[in-house]
C-alpha cells in the first residue's frame, strides 16, 4: 500500500465548520480539500476522487447531502468512486436510516456512517480511521 496520506473531501456550506474540520484532519496527517455545496462536491469527487467524503445534509437545499450520497453510490458516472466511504455529519439528531425507515429507497441516501454536530472530535477521528481502514481492506493490492 502507498504511504501517501489519505485524501478527504469535506463538503459543507458552513465555512467555519469546514475550515475547523480540515484543520483537525490535517493535524492527523490527512490531505483535505473542501467544497461549499453538493454540486461543487460532486465535481471534485469526479475530478479527483477522495479516499473519504465527509458531507453535511442541509446546504444549498434541504437534501443536498443525501444527493451526494445517492450520486456516489448509484449514479453510473460515479461508478469508479462507488467504494469511497461517506461520513455524513449534520445537526439533524436522527440518522437517515432511522429518519426515513419507512421509505422504500432509504438505502439510496444512507451513508456509511453518521455523526451529529457538534462533533465529538475523538469519536469523529476514530470513525474517520475506521472508514479509511475498511476501504483499504477492500481495495485491490498494488504492487
Amino acid at each position: 500500500m502507498s504511504t501517501t496520506a489519505a485524501k478527504i473531501l469535506v463538503i459543507d456550506d458552513d465555512l467555519d465548520f469546514r475550515i475547523a474540520i480540515e484543520e483537525v484532519l490535517q493535524s492527523q496527517g490527512y490531505q483535505t480539500t473542501g467544497a461549499a455545496s453538493a454540486r461543487e462536491g460532486l465535481k471534485k469527487i469526479a475530478d479527483e476522487p477522495p479516499d473519504l467524503i465527509i458531507v453535511d445534509i442541509i446546504m444549498e437545499y434541504d437534501s443536498a447531502g443525501y444527493e451526494v450520497s445517492q450520486a456516489v453510490k448509484f449514479r453510473d458516472e460515479f461508478s469508479p468512486e462507488r467504494d469511497v466511504p461517506i461520513l455524513m455529519v449534520s445537526s439533524i439528531p436522527i440518522d437517515p436510516a432511522t429518519r426515513y425507515s419507512r421509505a422504500a429507497e432509504v438505502d439510496l441516501i444512507t451513508p456509511d456512517a453518521y455523526l451529529t454536530k457538534p462533533l465529538d472530535i475523538p469519536v469523529f477521528l476514530d470513525r474517520v480511521r475506521n472508514l479509511l481502514a475498511t476501504r483499504r481492506q477492500h481495495l485491490p493490492a498494488q504492487g
